[in-house]
């Protein structure tokens, strides 16, 4: 075999090393990128299952201050009849 071609057959065999390593390497990352997604998406689900409990959270103590409101007033308007029954009396 002539020298030349054995020089090329080496260089050629170093360059596929090369890019195989490089290739391996790629596929690591690909790998380590997509378990970051995962786990990212594992992240976003619990965030927005916590903005529907704090909006569901949200909504029952709206309710429940809408319902004290009612009842203060209630409350006020029984004090106004007192007050303005005991002026009468």
């Amino acid at each position: 075999m002539p020298l030349q071609v054995v020089k090329q057959r080496d260089i050629i065999g170093n360059q596929l090393l090369r890019r195989n390593d490089e290739i391996a390497l790629l596929y690591e990352k690909i790998k380590i990128l997509e378990m970051q997604m995962r786990k990212g998406e594992v992240q976003y689900k619990e965030r927005v299952e916590d903005i529907r409990v704090l909006k569901l959270m949200t909504h029952n103590l709206s309710c429940k201050n809408n319902t004290l409101e009612k009842r203060n007033q209630s409350v006020d308007d029984l004090r106004f009849d007192m007050h303005h029954h005991r002026h009468m009396v």
